[in-house]
């Protein structure tokens, strides 16, 4: 299988050259490219067309998030992953709205890094897991006077079942394993809980799920 095509867009030649570092053991991913700024990030997805792109959301000249719209308005097909230091739930909630495929932070290891890449080149969006659970924290005590309100389309159990295994972060194989089904039937029923709650990606969809009262924050552990 040839490896993951990933394209750095940051700033720091000291953040680049450690991403390089981290990576340069692991044959599933392969750097084709590094870009400082925003211009030169959207040339060189423009040009190089990378499997997944590594973003920075501080660039000199142009905000990341601003960058991430025109990246996924101009480059559909290409996921990108945020990089970032800050783990305020509003901000990551804007990134994933904006149509982030995975949010990290600097702090996040070798490990957890390439299984991010793996994940949202596979398909399936990625946050980190300290960021995750905040971002569940915060929509739920957020939304607690609106726990009633329900999704025009209710979801069946089973859409409620799969989301759930979906927040605590399973994939889609995982997801099959536990329920037995196939992962096209998983698929399925994401794609109909996306249009009945009216999103793109399954972190917006869990996002959705706890300010209805779907999901509930003390249910993500169990199992």
């Amino acid at each position: 299988m040839a490896a993951i095509r990933l394209l750095v867009a940051d700033d720091h030649v000291v953040v680049r050259e450690g991403l390089r570092w981290m990576l340069s053991t692991d044959t599933d991913v392969e750097i084709v490219g590094e870009a400082d700024s925003a211009a030169s990030a959207l040339e060189a997805v423009a040009e190089l067309m990378p499997d997944v792109v590594l973003l920075d959301v501080h660039l000199p000249d142009r905000s990341g998030l601003e960058v991430l719209t025109e990246m996924r308005e101009r480059f559909p097909d290409v996921p990108v992953v945020v990089l970032s230091m800050a783990d305020e739930p509003a901000y990551v909630e804007e990134a994933v709205r904006a149509g982030a495929a995975g949010y990290l932070l600097k702090t996040a290891s070798g490990d957890e890094l390439v299984n991010a890449i793996r994940s949202v080149f596979s398909g399936e969006p990625v946050l980190h897991p300290s960021v995750l659970r905040k971002v569940m924290g915060y929509f739920h005590h957020a939304s607690r006077p609106a726990r009633q309100e329900q999704p025009s389309t209710p979801l069946t159990e089973r859409e409620k079942e799969v989301l759930l295994l979906a927040a605590r972060g399973m994939s889609n194989k995982g997801i099959a394993s536990q329920l037995f089904l196939s992962s096209r039937t998983v698929e399925g029923y994401l794609r109909s809980i996306f249009n009945k709650v009216g999103v793109g990606s399954r972190t917006e969809a869990v996002i959705v799920g706890l300010r209805r009262g779907v999901l509930h924050l003390e249910d993500l552990d169990e199992g």
